[in-house]
């Protein structure tokens, strides 16, 4: 069994407030080649973190980066402008904050904040704990349900840009909850279905959307 337990808000909106200020940072940086919206998305935009204290894996922050005027004379292909991207978070990041470098990964480029910098830095073999850490995922709209994504190919070291399903289209069921102050039952369900999950290839969005659909069909 698992033992998620929810980030309270004091905890996490200092870190939140933080995020905004470095991507605020970053945008007045690439100003000039390209402006760009982002989006907290997932559980941080609904208030439902959650956190194991038994892994070390810490809490983490789910944003959506969309490039929305670049140059008109220049045309960024996908690995130029996630290279753009990870390099000037990582100048940002060198000036004052704690977070270690960008690490690519296939759908996202994230960056973490561990208990221990100090300790990490002395290159012990041992897993250090992560304290907090944020997934950056490039994005562009196709429709109101649909978009693609940025993708690294880590076999054949390529970008591409790719479609991303439909998703669970959960926004009416999510309206008729909180109309109907299901919320705090939601949160229940929602954490109960995390911590007894056995399967690790099931994500949080899955388990969420599961919940959504059981505290739904049990009122409606």
């Amino acid at each position: 069994m698992n033992h998620y337990e929810y980030v309270s808000k004091s905890k996490y909106m200092p870190v939140k407030k933080e995020l905004i200020k470095i991507i605020n940072q970053v945008q007045n940086e690439l100003r000039k080649q390209f402006t760009f919206d982002y989006k907290f998305i997932g559980s941080s935009s609904r208030n439902m973190i959650t956190y194991d204290p038994k892994t070390n894996q810490g809490y983490d922050f789910d944003i959506n980066i969309e490039v929305k005027n670049a140059n008109t004379n220049v045309n960024y292909n996908a690995k130029e402008l996630k290279k753009i991207l990870m390099n000037t978070f990582n100048k940002v990041l060198r000036l004052n904050y704690s977070y270690f470098p960008c690490q690519d990964s296939t759908r996202v480029f994230t960056i973490k904040v561990y208990e221990d910098n100090h300790y990490l830095n002395t290159l012990c073999l041992r897993s250090p704990k992560i304290k907090y850490s944020c997934d950056f995922a490039i994005v562009n709209k196709i429709n109101n349900h649909q978009q693609e994504y940025i993708r690294f190919n880590k076999n054949t070291q390529t970008y591409s840009w790719q479609m991303q399903g439909k998703g669970y289209l959960l926004s009416k069921k999510e309206k008729y909850i909180k109309k109907n102050k299901l919320t705090n039952e939601l949160r229940k369900v929602y954490l109960d279905k995390k911590n007894l999950n056995t399967n690790p290839n099931k994500k949080s969005r899955v388990l969420y959307a599961e919940a959504i659909n059981e505290i739904y069909n049990k009122n409606k």
